[in-house]
């Protein structure tokens, strides 16, 4: 795929700032605990730049499709510099909670979104349906290797450095990232003029593409719920330094998994991949809730882990097929949005469920909000509402 004209040129760049934006939402934490002391106050900083994220972005991606990638994101990228480093001046002189928050909306509401900025590039670049399937792989694989070391990074230089140096490493992957993303102009897909003024263009409320929005918020729920049974879990075994390790290894399994399917994708459906693997992750995260230690869980949560890369990328393969190429940006960032909000409900629920029962309820609270998405896989399976002819084009 690297050997498309154009491709490893934008590729790159987008990998250096797709860590960096990797890194950008535990950097706040870090920075914001660091400045005020609470917790409390670094999660309300947080959940404001994730929110900001999820309302702005596709917003940002519409005008992006409108006006082209190299008129818009320019004023995007800088206004997130310096919105990161109003953030990091602001942790450093105890700027009060609401300035911060403030800082952190802006921050949110300008982060790139370089995987949906990359998939178009993608789409730009590809020549036949095998290989969308083999790009969007290795986007996926990229992406888990970014949101593997992302955390890993910020933990290390906020805990040996000072608390905002996660952050001020974040904002510079980001601007080198982008910049160099923004002069290939050689894979730049064309603007497309002004489209639907509408919050929500018309062209993107199809069944189809309604119903992998809903893949991905109940992906977003199950992500949400995951990471705070697992840090629960690791807690009552006296060990919570293991919950990063345990999540860790299942990333490894996923990106094993993800480039599997991107090397055999045209021998498999890509909605019955969804349906199978959905099921299986359902009954896997509820299986966790049986486990008796740590080492089991390491070999347990990899193999259900594995489940999530072959769900995501035959998700955002009918996502390419399926939507208007002149609003495929605003689409892919749509679904980043779902992610998000599903994060955004599950992570309290489930953490009121571990207060309430312990991790084992955790665990079967998240199978519960997750089993959401093979009952939406199985209906469109039924309907036809994602048609054959369409996937086989």
């Amino acid at each position: 795929m690297l050997s498309l004209p154009g491709a490893a040129a934008f590729f790159g760049p987008a990998a250096v700032a797709r860590l960096g934006v990797a890194m950008t939402s535990l950097a706040v934490l870090w920075a914001v605990r660091g400045a005020t002391g609470s917790f409390a106050a670094a999660g309300v900083t947080t959940a404001v730049f994730a929110v900001a994220e999820a309302m702005a972005g596709p917003q940002v991606a519409r005008l992006v499709e409108n006006r082209g990638q190299r008129r818009i994101l320019p004023w995007s990228v800088a206004a997130y510099v310096l919105a990161v480093a109003g953030l990091i001046t602001g942790a450093d002189l105890h700027f009060s909670l609401a300035a911060l928050a403030v800082t952190a909306m802006m921050a949110g509401a300008s982060v790139p979104q370089v995987g949906s900025l990359s998939a178009a590039r993608w789409r730009h670049a590809v020549r036949t349906p095998d290989q969308v399937a083999a790009a969007l792989s290795l986007e996926a694989a990229l992406n888990d290797v970014t949101f593997l070391c992302g955390p890993v990074l910020v933990t290390t230089l906020s805990t040996v450095l000072y608390p905002a140096a996660g952050l001020t490493l974040a904002g510079t992957l980001v601007a080198i990232g982008m910049t160099a993303f923004i002069w290939q102009r050689r894979s730049e897909p064309p603007a497309y003029g002004r489209g639907d003024r509408r919050l929500v263009d018309r062209r993107l409320l199809t069944p189809d593409v309604v119903a992998l929005f809903g893949v991905n918020l109940a992906m977003g729920l199950f992500f949400g719920g995951i990471t705070v049974a697992i840090t629960a879990f690791a807690f009552a075994r006296h060990a919570p330094g293991l919950a990063g390790p345990i999540a860790a290894v299942s990333s490894l399994t996923s990106l094993s998994a993800g480039l599997v399917y991107g090397a055999r994708t045209h021998r498999l459906q890509p909605l019955t991949v969804m349906l199978v693997v959905s099921s299986f992750l359902v009954l896997g995260t509820a299986a966790l809730s049986l486990v008796p230690d740590v080492p089991v869980m390491f070999i347990c949560y990899a193999i259900v882990g594995g489940s999530v890369a072959p769900i995501l990328i035959p998700s955002a393969v009918l996502l390419q097929r399926t939507i208007d190429p002149r609003v495929y940006t605003q689409a892919s960032t749509w679904m980043n949005s779902a992610s998000a909000a599903g994060i955004a409900v599950a992570a309290p629920l489930t953490g009121l469920a571990t207060q309430l029962g312990g991790w084992r309820l955790g665990f079967l609270v998240t199978a519960a909000l997750t089993a959401a998405l093979p009952l939406i896989l199985a209906r469109q399976r039924t309907r036809s509402n994602i048609r054959r002819p369409r996937l086989n084009s």
